[in-house]
């Protein structure tokens, strides 16, 4: 990413942050930064409001600064060794003073397994981790961190396992084999490689829906056996054929199969 002159960048300091269309609490909910996560400053509205960037995924909204750690040290903070992340569901981040409870996803920095070292302080972790310097990454692994979220309740906007939309729990599967993948579902649509048939889809491959060819507004992710992980009022598993979701419970088509990509094509099952 190409450095701005005088670019602030913050990390987010408490367990899930809220990231606004406009500068109001009361605006809707664009996404969500979980701790440790980056974000490039833009500009203030006054000292409850900044405008900032998602570092990982170019996303654009408002955030309450007071959340945020922010630095003018724009090189220092973003080289910093973030590639160790949450497994637990929540579990506490503990220093001297305090607890933070943190989700899974979040971003633990300079951390050897049982401590952590942010820029705003060190902590002790004893919670599950995966380390992306360490880990053997496929598409079991993938399938295995999505499923983490079944029966999480859909919240649009929501990317954690306290609410999630359709395409933020798939983006932070992806994050924790080590990709980034685009937010939402019309810009994962251009993203990875289109798979021509149903029949030739494997297990963490990305099943896109909508009324038509153009309009994609629904994504989950294709499992084994002609199932698929996707959330719709809440996070969970129906089938998946050419004509696209059958809702096991309500006994109907939900969603109309469109298309699927391919996101990643060189680990293994």
């Amino acid at each position: 990413m190409k450095k701005e002159q005088n670019t602030e960048v913050g990390i987010c300091r408490i367990s899930i942050a809220s990231l606004r269309e406009r500068p109001d609490h009361q605006s809707s909910l664009v996404s969500q930064v979980f701790f440790g996560e980056r974000v490039i400053f833009l500009k203030r509205k006054n000292k409850n409001w900044f405008k900032i960037r998602c570092h990982w995924d170019g996303v654009i909204g408002w955030i309450d600064p007071k959340q945020f750690y922010f630095s003018d040290q724009f090189d220092k903070i973003i080289s910093l060794d973030s590639s160790t992340f949450s497994l637990e569901y929540i579990h506490g981040l503990s220093s001297e003073k305090s607890t933070i409870p943190i989700v899974l996803g979040s971003n633990l920095y300079n951390c050897d397994g049982l401590t952590v070292k942010m820029p705003f302080g060190k902590f002790q972790y004893s919670g599950q981790i995966i380390d992306l310097k360490q880990s053997n990454f496929s598409r079991k692994l993938l399938v295995t961190i999505a499923k983490r979220y079944l029966h999480c309740p859909y919240l649009f906007g929501g990317r954690s396992i306290t609410g999630t939309d359709d395409s933020g729990f798939i983006q932070v599967a992806f994050k924790l084999i080590g990709l980034n993948v685009p937010r939402f579902p019309f810009q994962i649509a251009k993203y990875g490689e289109d798979v021509g048939f149903l029949k030739e889809a494997m297990p963490g491959d990305i099943a896109l829906f909508g009324p038509d060819a153009h309009t994609i507004n629904h994504i989950g992710l294709v499992l084994e056996d002609e199932k698929i992980l996707h959330a719709n009022g809440r996070v969970k598993i129906d089938r998946l054929d050419h004509q696209g979701i059958y809702d096991l419970e309500l006994k109907k088509y939900t969603f109309k199969l469109r298309s699927i990509r391919r996101l990643f094509s060189e680990i293994d099952y």
